[in-house]
């Protein structure tokens, strides 16, 4: 019995240790990997695959530290949770060249006077004990650190944004080079610093920005301006195209924003030809003197009298993902955006047969144009002005090797004077985008939307460090409007709310008594005595 016993508790205790072998094992597996089930469209909770790549890429060790306060109110306890667990993830997926320290600066006032230094704020958060409110000084921040270059996110409170902003500054750390975004100016272009404000701040989260004169004729340098934004230009000499022209030449890549129709500030509306028309045609991009109109639009408010009113605005073309899912990585996942007084963009196949050419924004099939005389009042009947309806091109993107416009033209003359300057007659593969509209991006249009913001940072991206965060950022472009329906299914669509509750009803009640009746049938065939 004893030796039975014994035995018994030696298979008990191998059991065990079999247990706790498999529990290490799996303990360590789990250490080094990540299994989650994300059933999100477009997998809004996994890390994306940009993010592994950057993170197995590093060839040296960045260090990430976390300021981050322990007593935290529950709601914020919640998010900081969260970005452990992130972290845990970015510091496995390094391969260990990612180092995470957290460090609570509650007790430590030089480091707080540090932090303040830095950009780390203390933030002031409510709480709610014993039925009273109060506030909680908290630090909620981290650094990012690289040999002796520093990046800062100040405070961890959007988890949307965090995987965008962590590994956007892990990017921009380990790059060999800063990278800078150029705006021409000096010919009536949108001011960089009033206009662009909003676009130029989130600019400046990633680059460097400035502004690029070309009064004095001296070339764009593209190990200087990594890419160009050209927007709206209302004249241009033939030195300053020459300059845009040479830029691309020597592998620059621009960005392309032209008003096919000018607008004043009464709202008054002409057609107007780009001086960047030339240009372009030879490059294979027409921006036509139209406005688009689509059924597929927001709305817009309007003053009328002491009232503000909102109306649907077919001026504002709502850009929705087509169906058919487009591959290219600066709109395939942004939902929707709005392009305010969009003109059509044409590409010329015999001119751009050597060149990629991607579709980047259309309007819907349903879109129609107005051209020569121009009614902007949102007030009007539109559908009596609906004519050639067809899908318009909105913004397009250009790859490969392009000739050069003053092939064979000789260099343009500087006050009078022709400078030392040779022509460079073709680039090497260069990118282009080109837009119908400047406007998508100035003044509050990229704040009151989303997908505005995210297509032109994307497009910016995608000029110059390629697609490494385009996949993080498209993510955050929310919007889901509902696909345009045809009148056809849209009666269907209302008929079948009408009906199908009164159907479903009516169904169930015969259903029910269809069974009670057979039942009862049953119960007298018992009662009977019948089989």
């Amino acid at each position: 019995m004893n030796i039975r016993k014994a035995s018994s508790g030696i298979q008990a205790a191998l059991l065990a240790l079999l247990l706790a072998g498999i529990l290490a094992l799996v303990n360590l597996y789990a250490n080094r990997h990540f299994v989650r089930i994300d059933l999100t469209q477009n997998r809004r909770y996994t890390m994306a695959d940009s993010t592994r790549a950057v993170l197995g890429g590093l060839d040296d060790i960045v260090t990430v530290k976390v300021y981050l306060s322990r007593k935290l109110p529950p709601y914020a306890m919640a998010i900081s949770d969260q970005i452990r667990d992130m972290l845990e993830e970015y510091r496995v997926c390094a391969g260990g060249m990612l180092s995470v320290e957290y460090i609570d600066p509650a007790d430590d006032p030089a480091l707080q006077r540090t932090l303040q230094f830095m950009g780390i704020p203390q933030l002031q958060l409510n709480i709610v004990e014993r039925d009273q409110a109060a506030i909680a000084n908290v630090y909620m921040g981290l650094a990012v650190l690289y040999g002796d270059k520093k990046e800062i996110i100040p405070t961890l409170t959007e988890l949307e944004r965090f995987e965008y902003d962590l590994t956007g500054k892990i990017v921009r750390i380990t790059r060999n080079a800063d990278q800078t975004i150029g705006f021409l100016s000096g010919h009536g272009e949108p001011d960089l610093q009033r206009d662009l404000r909003a676009i130029n701040q989130h600019l400046k989260e990633q680059y460097f920005t400035r502004t690029v004169p070309t009064a004095s004729g001296e070339p764009i340098d593209p190990a200087q301006v990594s890419a160009l934004v050209v927007a709206s230009p209302a004249e241009l000499t033939e030195r300053a195209l020459f300059i845009i022209d040479q830029y691309i030449m020597q592998g620059g890549r621009v960005m392309f924003l032209v008003d096919g129709v000018a607008l004043d500030e009464r709202m008054q509306a002409a057609a107007v030809e780009s001086p960047l028309a030339g240009l372009l045609a030879h490059y294979g991009v027409s921006v036509l003197p139209q406005l688009v109109l689509d059924p597929v639009n927001v709305t817009a408010g309007f003053q009328s009298g002491m009232f503000n009113v909102m109306l649907p605005y077919p001026f504002w073309v709502r850009v929705v993902r087509s169906a058919e899912k487009a591959r290219h990585p600066v709109s395939a996942s942004i939902e929707s955006m709005v392009m305010p007084w969009v003109s059509p963009v044409l590409v010329a196949d015999n001119a751009t047969a050597g060149l990629k050419v991607d579709v980047l924004a259309h309007s819907s099939e349903s879109a129609w144009v107005q051209q020569d005389f121009f009614d902007l009042s949102p007030n009007q009947d539109f559908s009596a002005r609906m004519h050639t309806i067809g899908r318009r091109n909105l913004a397009v993107a250009l790859s490969g090797s392009f000739p050069s416009y003053f092939a064979g033209r000789g260099v343009p003359p500087l006050k009078d004077a022709q400078p030392a300057a040779t022509v460079v007659e073709r680039s090497p593969g260069t990118r282009i985008i080109v837009v119908g509209t400047s406007r998508f991006i100035t003044e509050d249009f990229p704040d009151e939307f989303e997908g505005n913001r995210t297509f032109f940072l994307n497009a910016v991206d995608w000029l110059t460090i390629g697609d490494e965060l385009i996949g993080i950022r498209s993510r955050e472009a929310g919007a889901r409007p509902l696909q345009l329906l045809s009148e056809p299914a849209k009666l269907i669509v209302r008929t079948l709310n009408l009906l199908a509750v009164p159907l479903l009803v009516i169904a169930f009640g015969l259903l029910h008594y269809v069974l009670r009746r057979r039942r009862r049938q049953r119960d007298a065939r018992a009662l009977s005595g019948e089989a």
